[in-house]
């Protein structure tokens, strides 16, 4: 006859093994939600490649204004090898899923077509396709796999959003930035796009500015002017960001990826200065 210590062991066994294969016991395989944005990050990573369609849209006012809006696909190769380029709205795949705000933000069809070529070359994003330099081409600013990896780096808080309608196999993971980070990370992207558009401009001031000195002189005054503008707006705001990402549980990959940055004004108590970026990407056809 079996002894009870040894009963009692294998009814504890038993129930071990019954808790990890049962649903009812899934606390056991539970992770922090950084571990598991840690995870799809990494499958990301691991992947040769991917096709995305994605949007994004502009929003004023307290009423949500649409002002601006870009639709855009792409393709990844050979894991750093991005192209992305700009289509219509009613192009897009029906596995893209536009919320409200950016379906709203589609009623102009009449804009410029842009194509873009990116490669990480140590550990950077450079820009390859001389199309990409056109002064407004929002595309390179738009590569997926950056706002990817640019989350592993931020001050941010991770929470799995239970039952959130993503559909069954998806984890659905909440991803807010501190203010400061927020903040910090606007202000780099503004800066960035300055710093940019200052290069631009002083090439093309070679050209007008050559036997005009003053002409030279009141574009340097006017950048200057609207930067300083730019850096003062830019210490009164108040910016809040927050990511969703929708994450397939079976395999650890990024299907979708969308953000919202409101940056508002203390002294605007009605919102009327405030603008919502809203942003989503949806990734298929991992290869």
């Amino acid at each position: 006859m079996t002894s009870p210590v040894v009963r009692k062991w294998i009814m504890t066994w038993v129930v071990l093994v019954t808790c990890i294969y049962s649903s009812g016991c899934n606390k056991l395989n539970d992770k922090p939600a950084g571990e598991y944005l840690d995870l799809a990050l990494s499958g990301m990573a691991g992947s040769d490649g991917v096709t995305f369609e994605g949007a994004t849209a502009l929003l004023r006012g307290s009423a949500g204004t649409p002002y601006a809006s870009v639709y855009y696909g792409g393709n990844v190769k050979d894991h750093n090898k991005v192209t992305l380029y700009t289509i219509l709205p009613d192009q897009r795949s029906t596995e893209s899923e536009s919320t409200n705000h950016v379906k709203e933000a589609s009623s102009a069809t009449d804009k410029p077509s842009y194509y873009s070529k990116l490669e990480k070359k140590e550990g950077a994003w450079k820009v390859l396709s001389e199309s990409s330099s056109q002064e407004d081409n929002p595309l390179p600013r738009l590569n997926p796999l950056h706002q990817l990896e640019e989350l592993e780096g931020l001050d941010k808080t991770v929470t799995e959003e239970a039952g959130a309608g993503a559909g069954r196999g998806v984890r659905v993971l909440r991803i807010e930035l501190s203010p400061a980070e927020a903040r910090k990370q606007l202000t780099n992207q503004l800066e960035q796009e300055m710093s940019a558009l200052r290069t631009l401009g002083q090439t093309q001031e070679k050209q007008l500015t050559a036997n005009q000195p003053q002409l030279k002189k009141a574009l340097d005054t006017f950048w200057q002017k609207k930067n300083a503008e730019l850096k003062n707006k830019l210490e009164r705001a108040q910016v809040k960001t927050i990511y969703h990402l929708n994450v397939d549980s079976r395999r650890n990959l990024p299907k979708r990826l969308a953000w919202t940055r409101t940056i508002s004004y203390p002294e605007d108590a009605q919102n009327a200065l405030s603008e919502t970026y809203v942003a989503q990407v949806n990734f298929y056809g991992y290869r």
